[in-house]
């Protein structure tokens, strides 16, 4: 296979065609993954994905070939990040002081931002690289008929153009010869660094120390640094170390001012709900003061109605005249008599 990227300036230039808008019964939902999702989905690229340890280098076959579905630029990116992530390292940085050197990037773990600075796109047909920040809707329209653009991620990002000078200073961090002599004493050191950074710390025997040295060695070479800085022991060998009184003391006072922080944190909530108790118990005293008024006027009217039944009673009880025997027999003695003072 060709290299694709042999000379680093080679500029980025779009699309000699025109490129007509894409109809809009495109632009509907994306797909979830079928071959057929191209109706659905604005973008469908076939990547074919090569790894590199450094730009420049020969083809080392292909990884595999990635189908990415996208409406977007942003998500079509997003995805290339998903897939590769698990392909890249860490970011060198290159350091031109007359000689150049190189040095791990201050961001121990890279993200999504990072990809700009690991991944390159190869369009066979048009022979034309592009990073990721050139990568525009009209390119990606282009590529969905085409089945020739390759992927390029780059483990150590695109900074490095040679493995040899990294090899020597980050990659490869153990010296080596036929012997293995310096091997050995790398190894031998290692313990001894440890111990100057962290002995103030922890209390181990010499076989500890050495156990938490060969861990660091095991470990993938990018990581060496960060795990000697690491003030803990691996938990493999934890359990070899003690810490030392002092900083046991001092540990254990900032964990009583992380604590008071956190009790601290609870005042502010308890005077809010302390506030809006009171407040809510002034206000049921008062809605209690209020009923019991209520009720009073209840039973005073409740009263007053029942005294005003047993008057009106009594009244009516002395209005209620009866006819007696005298006067039924007076009555029955009386006659009709002639009216003759008014006859005509």
């Amino acid at each position: 296979m060709e290299n694709p990227i042999q000379d680093d300036d080679r500029s980025i230039e779009e699309d000699d065609e025109e490129e007509k808008p894409y109809p809009e019964e495109r632009l509907s939902e994306k797909s979830s993954g079928s071959i057929d999702d191209d109706e659905t989905t604005l973008f469908v690229v076939s990547l074919v994905v090569s790894l590199r340890d450094f730009k420049g280098q020969p083809s080392a076959g292909e990884l595999d070939t990635w189908f990415i579905y996208a409406d977007t630029v942003e998500e079509f990116l997003h995805s290339v990040w998903e897939k590769s992530k698990k392909h890249l390292i860490r970011h060198i940085i290159a350091v031109d002081e007359g000689n150049i050197t190189y040095n791990w990037s201050p961001k121990e773990v890279i993200d999504e931002t990072d990809l700009v600075h690991f991944a390159l796109f190869y369009d066979k047909q048009n022979r034309r690289a592009i990073t990721v920040d050139k990568l525009t809707t009209n390119i990606l329209q282009n590529w969905r008929t085409k089945s020739s653009v390759e992927l390029l991620p780059h483990k150590y990002s695109l900074t490095v153009n040679s493995t040899v000078k990294v090899e020597k200073s980050l990659i490869d961090t153990i010296p080596r010869n036929l012997g293995g002599a310096a091997a050995t004493e790398y190894a031998q050191e290692l313990p001894k660094e440890l111990q100057l950074k962290h002995g103030h710390i922890w209390n181990g025997h010499e076989i500890a120390w050495s156990i938490w040295a060969n861990t660091i060695l095991t470990a993938p070479a990018h990581q060496h640094e960060a795990w000697k800085n690491d003030s803990t022991p691996p938990a493999s060998c934890l359990d070899l170390f003690s810490i030392k009184e002092g900083e046991r003391i001092q540990r254990i006072l900032r964990e009583y001012r992380v604590a008071h922080n956190v009790n601290d944190g609870y005042h502010a909530d308890i005077t809010k709900i302390m506030d809006a108790f009171t407040a809510v118990k002034e206000i049921h005293q008062e809605q209690t003061q209020r009923i019991s008024a209520l009720e009073r006027l209840l039973e005073n009217l409740m009263l007053r109605r029942q005294l005003g039944e047993s008057f009106i009673s009594s009244a009516e009880s002395a209005l209620n005249v009866k006819e007696s025997v005298f006067s039924a027999s007076i009555s029955s003695r009386v006659q009709d008599a002639e009216d003759v003072d008014h006859m005509m």
